[in-house]
């Protein structure tokens, strides 16, 4: 299993940085724009843990060395 993958195969997100105010080219770029690139990016993971949570048994046999 890969590192970041988690046992129902799904993918660990992590979390997205929030952009530098450098980053905004401030052209009105709409679903392009860094913001909101990090809108999306950062519900995607909000939405991921909040699943995690509801699991928690899942990662605590996880941490548990296998023996």
């Amino acid at each position: 299993m890969l590192e970041n993958q988690l046992p129902n195969g799904e993918r660990l997100i992590e979390e997205p940085t929030y952009p530098e105010d450098w980053e905004c080219c401030d052209n009105g770029c709409e679903e392009l724009c860094v913001y909101e690139i990090y809108r999306v990016q950062k519900q995607a993971y909000d939405e991921q843990q909040q699943r995690l949570k509801s699991v928690p048994k899942l990662f605590s046999d996880l941490d548990k060395p296998a023996g």
